[in-house]
């Protein structure tokens, strides 16, 4: 029999980890023994068979890690090197991530295409592809490209290096007054805001987790991804400088990342240097070693994300677009003979809605069809481009036009700008807006919230769209 304790290495390494995985603590065990036959070489051929089967990767030594953080964490270069690993990231996204999603698309609109002699002409056969179909295949076809994106967020971060961009942001963050614990949820904001203000409770200071409360919906999450890539595809050229190396639609998705981020930064110094002024605390961060990210991780890390975006595809998704076609055929037409059709698109209940709200939205560059999809973003800001891809299917006159097509016909460039300004500062999501009333403990904070961001949003994108007139 040996003891755990005896083992040295590389062995002790993958029994702890294995321990630690089964929600066993390592150093609470050692009267455990373990069977050996034979002697000593036995034992250490035993730990190697589970170091294998945990998939352990020893991490860099503390010698190299500290090599690397020299350059990673210089003051000059390192936040110079991290702007160059994002651009290089919305690079891959739009490089390969576009043609996986042009690719998926004419597969989901085969897919379409095979099922409607299926189906009956008429009420059905409008509902199911004209409605549903197309409103959620406007958003699937950014599946690929969003996977893409998570994927090298897995990388960095169980590489290490993601820590490390704490350190970085850390310095901006006390020049602003925030507590560097507020990187964190920041950070993680950029997958979803509701667990991002959720995770704020690790901040001590009541004003300082206030603070970033409130400015955590300005990072860019996941749901405007499908709003940010739609209209870049469709209104900004694929052009490249620097000898290829720098795309102008990667920047211009980078500009709207730096776009949220500057918002938050801004807002939480007002807030900091006004009503939520409190005194600094220090932030301690332990630095892991740098790993090399197992397959394992990446791909749970991945399938999950891809879990999340379908639910939300299978729920809200759905539910929204059924709603709206749904309006989109009332009121009825009596036709000779006792017969009934939809009404004109524009005259339908949607269409008449949209023109009521059409004045207030078109200083921006929207019409109405827009403005409805602003609407349906409240509940999740996805569901714009769902939105989009059930109205312009319920119209004939751009039925067979692509998503990207159809917006050429009511939106100008400024228009598409503002709107993607838009989407970066307004808080378009009930369920962010339920977690922070949770977490305020009332709807003080929500309304102010909302009414900050929606006029800041608002404000922008007028701007936008008049010095584009201007200038384009």
């Amino acid at each position: 029999m040996a003891q755990i304790s005896a083992f040295r290495g590389t062995g002790l390494d993958a029994i702890s980890l294995f321990l630690n995985q089964q929600g066993m603590n390592p150093s609470a065990v050692r009267p455990l023994t373990l069977p050996v036959v034979g002697n000593a070489a036995s034992a250490h051929t035993w730990a190697a068979q589970v170091s294998r089967r945990t998939g352990y990767q020893a991490p860099l030594s503390a010698q190299g890690s500290r090599k690397l953080d020299n350059v990673l964490l210089h003051r000059v270069w390192g936040p110079l090197l991290f702007l160059a690993v994002v651009v290089a990231v919305f690079e891959v996204v739009f490089a390969i991530g576009q043609p996986l999603s042009d690719g998926f698309g004419n597969l989901l609109t085969y897919m379409g295409d095979l099922a409607r002699p299926l189906l009956p002409a008429g009420w059905i056969q409008s509902l199911l592809l004209d409605g549903v179909w197309k409103g959620v295949c406007s958003v699937l076809v950014f599946l690929p490209q969003i996977l893409l994106l998570f994927l090298f967020i897995g990388i960095l971060e169980d590489s290490g290096y993601l820590a490390r961009a704490a350190l970085i942001a850390d310095r901006v963050m006390r020049s602003i007054g925030l507590n560097g614990k507020a990187f964190i949820p920041l950070l993680s904001a950029y997958a979803c805001a509701v667990p991002a203000i959720m995770a704020t409770r690790t901040i001590e200071n009541k004003r300082d987790r206030l603070a970033t409360i409130l400015v955590t919906p300005f990072m860019t999450c996941s749901a405007r991804l499908p709003v940010y890539l739609l209209l870049i595809a469709a209104f900004v050229p694929s052009t490249y400088y620097l000898h290829g190396l720098i795309g102008l639609q990667a920047m211009v998705m980078l500009g709207l990342y730096v776009a949220g981020f500057v918002a938050a930064f801004t807002t939480a110094r007002l807030l900091k240097s006004s009503i939520l002024k409190s005194s600094d605390t220090p932030f301690i961060l332990e630095l892991p070693q740098y790993r090399m990210p197992t397959l394992r991780s990446l791909s749970l890390r991945v399938i999950d994300r891809a879990r999340i975006f379908l639910q939300n595809a299978g729920k809200i998704i759905v539910g929204v677009t059924i709603a709206l076609w749904v309006l989109a055929q009332l009121p009825l037409q009596h036709l000779a003979g006792g017969a009934y059709s939809a009404p004109n698109l524009a005259t339908s209940l949607i269409g008449r809605l949209g023109h009521f709200i059409e004045p207030a939205i078109a200083p921006l560059g929207f019409n109405w069809k827009i403005g409805i999809g602003l609407l349906s973003s409240v509940l999740a800001r996805e569901v714009m481009v769902s939105t989009m891809g059930t109205l312009y299917g319920a119209d004939p006159s751009t039925q067979a036009l692509s998503l990207q097509a159809a917006l050429h016909h009511d939106l100008t460039l400024g228009g598409a700008l503002a709107l993607m300004i838009f989407f970066a500062f307004a808080m378009q999501c009930t369920s962010t807006i339920a977690v922070v009333r949770r977490e305020t403990n009332g709807w003080k904070w929500p309304i102010i919230q909302f009414v900050y961001m929606l006029a800041l949003a608002y404000g922008a994108a007028f701007a936008v769209n008049h010095i584009a007139m201007a200038f384009l």
